[in-house]
């Protein structure tokens, strides 16, 4: 399956910086903005979501600086590809909140960077992964009928706060956050699922995403309260 028909509006360049194979993980079930930029934080290739996000035109990001884009937002971003830079080390599921200028209100985000080197193994660009988390919906507590009044529960019901969203994960995510509940670090659950440990990182981060959750702690009671772990 080529890039293009995961997702369209990604430009060509970008598979000269990533493993297609690693997008299309990345993309998988998930609208992900992907940018790439060189070591003075200048954009060189971004798909169509990174730009949406920004609600600015992909092509008025070609070339342009992380402040000529994003304004005083570029502020909370840029040292944090910077350190990338310098550090020559990943940093992943880092959530990043602020105003960008062309949007009304608060966005959350979660970032994962990775270093991009040339074959001399100079880190040249830095690619990014990043997940908009949606705003906290208001829905109606498992607890409660449609009119708001409360239902009585029962020996045979489960109990638990998170009844109605049992079928919000995958099977696959279902089976990465067991692993992680279990403790088990990214390497070994890449060992026993037979994927890369940049896929599993994938997978944590949707899972921070879709259960809103903002430690592995929290991801640790999710898993407990469903149970998907057994103590």
């Amino acid at each position: 399956m080529r890039l293009q028909d995961k997702q369209a509006g990604v430009l060509p360049s970008i598979s000269n910086y990533i493993p297609s194979q690693t997008l299309l993980s990345a993309l998988d079930d998930s609208k992900v903005g992907i940018i790439i930029c060189d070591r003075r934080l200048r954009y060189k290739a971004l798909n169509q979501s990174a730009a949406e996000i920004h609600n600015v035109p992909i092509k008025a990001h070609l070339g342009h600086s992380f402040h000529q884009v994003l304004g005083s937002f570029a502020e909370k971003v840029a040292p944090l590809w910077e350190t990338v830079l310098v550090s020559g080390q990943a940093s992943t599921n880092l959530e990043v909140t602020g105003q960008l200028p062309t949007r009304s209100g608060v966005g959350r985000w979660v970032v994962n960077l990775f270093p991009l080197a040339d074959r001399r193994k100079r880190i040249k660009q830095v690619g990014g992964l990043i997940v908009e988390i949606p705003p906290r919906s208001m829905t109606s507590s498992p607890l409660s009928s449609p009119a708001g009044k409360a239902t009585a529960v029962t020996g045979n019901q489960p109990s638990s706060p998170d009844l109605e969203e049992r079928g919000l994960l995958s099977h696959r995510e279902r089976e990465v956050l067991r692993l992680v509940a279990e403790g088990k670090s990214n390497k070994d659950i890449s060992s026993v699922l037979g994927i890369s440990v940049r896929t599993v990182e994938t997978y944590r981060s949707r899972l921070m995403l879709k259960l809103q959750a903002t430690s592995i702690v929290h991801l640790v009671h999710y898993a407990i309260r469903n149970h998907i772990v057994i103590l």
